[in-house]
């Protein structure tokens, strides 16, 4: 098995009304020897997954719209260690969601295509959802219809495209704790993945953000041409034998609140996340507060705030604890080297 997880995205722009498009589009993609490919804007129907996935040759998740727009799917290759435990998938053709075991490691896994217009639901939707698995490593990626910074993701793009949804995925990106992994390895650089001839446009809408777990595995981060599409394709390239590190599942440990400093990192998290979404109230009591978005969202982002700020805590002791252990360690060896030359 190659020691290589590699991923691949593109939005294909339509792969319903030719075959021979389809043909051709498939073939491209499995020369890249990718482990998982997913297509954007397929024009799927509901009445194609047998047919697309004989074609593919093994197994494909879709998420269809109608054959003139949107659909979303994620198909993976044979000869890969993966398993798949609970898919969401989404009813208009915008995303799709994976519990996945890859290579021993467990993650949330996102395939979307993101509206052209300004839709924060759709985002607030993809994180309720998200937030139903355990997981603490993610991969999202995508056509997202928005970038990052209009200074250093478009050409000649004159209006902000979508605010609404670029905040809500900046929480997304605060609340999980993603990055953009090729923004981060090429901070200064210019490249697009979508373009316009005339008058000429481009912007990179195209991107993966992950986990900082998954972003220390790297090998690659690419922006490559696409084929028979106005997008270029985006490809993330990991180590596979570094995920031995294990699955990335998380359990509360319940002596940590048995720590006082503990406690008071926990009180603090919940104290700025009621502020985060204060719409009016008292304040200074969480019962009597309106929250400018649903109970049950809030609940799920405030634990995984406090899933968060527990791992970072449970490291940091973890690593003071350690020194103290080293620092004692060398203590006693310099006490036993002392006995050995003079023992009186």
């Amino acid at each position: 098995m190659d020691n290589h997880i590699k991923i691949l995205s593109m939005n294909v722009r339509g792969l319903f009304s030719s075959a021979k498009k389809r043909s051709d589009v498939f073939n491209w993609a499995k020369s890249k020897n990718s482990c998982i490919v997913c297509f954007q804007e397929t024009h799927s129907t509901r009445d194609i997954e047998t047919l697309w996935g004989d074609e593919w040759g093994h197994q494909c998740y879709f998420s269809h719209g109608d054959s003139r727009s949107a659909g979303v799917c994620v198909m993976f290759r044979d000869g890969y260690d993966y398993e798949v435990h609970e898919s969401l998938i989404d009813q208009h053709g915008r995303f799709i969601i994976l519990n996945l075991t890859l290579n021993d490691q467990r993650l949330t896994f996102l395939c979307l295509y993101g509206y052209n217009t300004d839709k924060p639901e759709l985002f607030c939707d993809i994180l309720q959802k998200t937030m139903r698995f355990s997981n603490t490593s993610f991969i999202f990626l995508g056509d997202w219809n928005l970038v990052h910074d209009k200074n250093d993701d478009t050409y000649n793009v004159i209006h902000d495209r979508n605010p609404n949804s670029r905040k809500k995925i900046d929480e997304i990106k605060e609340t999980l704790l993603l990055l953009d992994p090729w923004r981060t390895c090429y901070p200064s650089d210019k490249k697009f993945t979508w373009r316009q001839t005339s008058p000429i446009k481009q912007s990179r809408l195209d991107y993966y953000l992950v986990s900082e777990d998954l972003f220390t595995l790297i090998e690659s981060t690419k922006i490559i041409p696409g084929y028979r599409t106005d997008h270029s394709a985006i490809i993330f390239t990991l180590i596979a034998s570094l995920a031995k590190r294990g699955k990335g599942y998380w359990k509360f440990n319940s002596q940590l609140l048995r720590e006082s400093a503990y406690g008071e990192l926990v009180k603090k998290c919940i104290r700025d996340t009621v502020s985060e979404y204060f719409s009016g109230g008292d304040f200074e009591n969480f019962l009597h507060v309106q929250l400018s978005c649903s109970d049950q969202l809030f609940l799920e982002v405030l634990k995984m705030k406090i899933r968060s700020h527990t791992i970072s805590y449970c490291i940091k002791k973890s690593r003071e604890e350690k020194e103290v252990f080293k620092r004692l360690e060398l203590e006693i060896q310099s006490l036993e080297n002392s006995v050995n030359v003079n023992p009186l």
